[in-house]
């Protein structure tokens, strides 16, 4: 089965599998952030990797501090969106 980003190649269950995880995983993350929930584990990490280029929302983050609607947008829809596509 050809994957609509897949140019010329089939995609193996392992890849598949992997961008499953990864697209549940930044779901979580947008879920937490916009209920203004702690973020923990895998979750925070992603998040943090997310947010590597502005130390206070990695701060907040850290500190399980809620961000401002500001960053929340800044997370949710620049960096976790150029997050996935990238």
């Amino acid at each position: 089965m050809n994957d609509d980003l897949s140019i010329g190649r089939e995609i193996t269950p392992e890849e598949r599998k992997e961008r499953k995880r990864f697209a549940t995983l930044c779901g979580h993350v947008t879920r937490r952030l916009m209920n203004n929930e702690r973020l923990t584990g895998s979750v925070l990490e992603c998040a943090l990797e997310c947010a590597a280029g502005d130390g206070d929302v990695c701060e907040k983050l850290k500190k399980g501090e809620p961000l401002s609607d500001y960053q929340k947008h800044l997370m949710i829809d620049v960096w976790m969106v150029h997050m996935r596509l990238g």
